[in-house]
């Protein structure tokens, strides 16, 4: 199992023998997790993968790694197959209060699952070389990256703007901002400086899918992948309020909790936009070459046909983090396959309404 965990796409869920889909950070059974192979479609226990975190909440996974943070808030990075670990600088106070919050220790307490909301490695890191970059301050989220260089975190240099999502490939970190525009800035000097600026690209709107997923129904959320040397923009439609009937709902239909039912969020499509660069246009795409796209909390990733995959397919977990820990009833359940050619929507856990911790996508690098 842990030499297939290697080189296949995985899911990291709560532990098989958890009782129930709660994590007790107290308890020290907590740093047990399972995992679910796609190739196979089994889940397996993994004993002991945070055996010297309990506590620990995953806020990213890159290059084969883990980024979690712990009790403290503290940054760190592991590989569950090897075991290795490595300690990260804390944040600083003046990055803490940056994102508007009120001093460090209000921050571990009462933020540590909302602070960062996409962490991505540079490349396959070690105590001694690594370069993580973060954002962080939701909603208004901001850039800070650091590295063996500095040995602390600083904020990235001209990034002004609210981001959606970041990922790196050849030591360019690209940003997309709220307004789908894209920056890169080159991590290969001592200093990352922005060389790329592809400013309010056009984006073809689809006026029957603006009708069928109204903005007082649903939300949306962007992700950037890159997909053999072209940008894509994954948009993703989340139904505020579910039924058991999977019909989204108006508010104030479902949330008491005595003889009412509970309505979840829950994602019920996506779309798919390729960059031209000439028209600085995003184009609506309908395929993937048979490959496939995972978003969530991992950083957002491409892999090709033949991956052991469904292809034309997007694997998605629930990244919803401002929500995801405001109810015990839901949270982190968000977690499917969606086809982009039949727009069907297949939810791997179609039965729980909350996931703690939730899954994060493991996509090796081999892919």
């Amino acid at each position: 199992m842990d030499s297939l965990s290697k080189v296949v796409p995985y899911a990291i869920l709560p532990s098989i023998f958890q009782e129930s889909y709660f994590d007790d950070e107290d308890n020290t059974a907590n740093v047990h997790r399972s995992i679910f192979v796609l190739i196979d479609n089994k889940r397996y226990e993994w004993n002991n993968m945070f055996k010297d975190h309990p506590g620990a909440w995953c806020v990213g996974s890159s290059h084969g790694f883990l980024i979690f943070l712990d009790n403290n808030g503290c940054p760190q990075l592991l590989n569950p197959s090897s075991n290795t670990c490595i300690d990260l600088p804390s944040f600083p106070n003046s990055l803490i209060k940056h994102a508007s919050v009120k001093s460090y220790s209000y921050y571990a307490e009462h933020l540590r699952k909302t602070f960062i909301s996409k962490a991505v490695l540079m490349c396959s890191p070690s105590p001694s070389q690594y370069t993580l970059a973060v954002m962080y301050g939701y909603p208004l989220c901001k850039i800070a990256f650091c590295s063996n260089r500095n040995a602390s975190w600083v904020e990235l240099f001209d990034a002004k703007r609210c981001y959606y999502d970041i990922v790196f490939d050849n030591n360019m970190l690209y940003a997309l901002a709220d307004d789908c525009s894209i920056e890169g800035w080159d991590f290969s000097q001592k200093v990352p400086q922005k060389i790329l600026f592809v400013k309010y690209p056009i984006m073809e709107k689809d006026k029957e899918e603006e009708t069928k997923f109204p903005c007082d129904k649903f939300s949306s959320q962007l992700y950037l992948v890159i997909a053999k040397g072209e940008f894509l923009l994954v948009e993703r439609f989340i139904g505020n309020f579910v039924n058991g009937d999977g019909e989204v709902v108006y508010e104030g239909s479902n949330l008491s909790y005595e003889g009412y039912e509970i309505c979840p969020y829950r994602t019920k499509h996506f779309s798919v936009y390729k960059l031209d660069f000439v028209k600085k246009r995003w184009e609506k795409i309908k395929s993937l070459d048979g490959g496939a796209i995972f978003v969530g909390a991992n950083e957002s990733k491409f892999v090709t046909a033949n991956s052991g995959c469904e292809g034309n397919s997007i694997y998605f977990s629930d990244d919803r983090w401002e929500e995801m820990n405001l109810d015990y009833s839901y949270g982190g359940h968000d977690w499917g396959i969606f086809n982009l050619q039949n727009s069907s929507v297949k939810f791997l856990a179609p039965d729980a309404n909350k996931m703690d911790p939730p899954p994060i996508w493991m996509v090796p690098n081999s892919n």
